[in-house]
């Protein structure tokens, strides 16, 4: 007599690494649906400038934070704080990524035929390629559960001292990536996710020390396979993301509400 048994649950996997010289080749464009770092950019890519951080833009749905609790369990790596919001859960609102929604959350969009400079640390930074689960969001590294499947999704964002850019490249389905914006002396937050489309990428500076900042732009990737989810035609998404794979600071913003992730209409 046979038995079937399920698959084990993939949160996150990486494929590849390959390191990127931001010193030789600052230049970050999507050349044939890849991305891909330059020393300068093809005469047919238009060079488009890093979106202003304007802290009067709201997008997204809006909640009052009534208390936060910052501490440092690895004191090398970073922090986390913990948002304490008045909900009995917090919802996403679902934005198609566009040079607007994306700077509403510190973020620059690029688009095919475009590229970008990037600036900041260039040591130790790589371009990796991960496959998403279906489940990578039902894992909160926050709350002593380890890699056990919760059965709801966490509030789960951060910032850091080192450049990312999230690129759009599974051939199937769109990338999500959701942002917070961060008031800290409003005791307000923003949440949303941003629907990126194939070939598309969102950049996100380094923004050093923050903390002291009016605001603070925020952005979490474990809801990357959101996408799939609709009609459930594929358990996983792969994308690719420049990250620093050594060293760098991070902010961890967290929040244990169920997190709700309506798909975009």
């Amino acid at each position: 007599m046979s038995q079937d048994y399920f698959e084990p649950t993939l949160f996150v996997k990486e494929h590849s690494r390959d390191p990127v010289d931001l010193q030789t080749t600052p230049f970050f464009c999507i050349v044939d649906g890849k991305p891909d770092y330059l020393t300068e950019l093809p005469s047919n890519i238009l060079e488009v400038q890093e979106a202003r951080a304007d802290g009067s833009v709201r997008m997204g749905n809006p909640y009052q934070v009534y208390a936060q609790t910052t501490r440092a369990p690895e004191p090398e790596y970073g922090d986390q704080t913990e948002l304490l919001i008045d909900a009995t859960s917090v919802q996403y609102a679902p934005l198609i990524a566009t040079r607007d929604t994306a700077a509403a959350f510190g973020l620059t969009l690029i688009e095919p035929g475009q590229g970008i400079r990037i600036h900041g640390p260039t040591e130790d930074m790589a371009q990796a390629q991960f496959e998403y689960g279906l489940f990578a969001g039902h894992r909160s590294p926050y709350q002593g559960t380890g890699f056990h499947m919760l059965g709801q999704v966490c509030t789960d964002l951060e910032y850091h001292d080192f450049p990312h850019v999230f690129v759009s490249t599974d051939p199937h389905q769109p990338r999500v990536v959701s942002v917070g914006r961060f008031w800290k002396k409003l005791n307000t937050i923003c949440l949303a996710d941003l629907w990126l489309p194939r070939g598309f990428a969102l950049y996100s500076p380094s923004r050093g020390d923050g903390m002291q900042a009016d605001f603070l732009d925020l952005h979490g990737t474990r809801n990357a396979a959101l996408a799939c989810w609709p009609g459930l035609k594929q358990a996983s998404i792969h994308t690719h993301t420049l990250l620093r794979v050594k060293g760098g600071y991070f902010h961890w913003f967290w929040n244990g509400l169920p997190s709700i992730h309506p798909p975009l209409t």
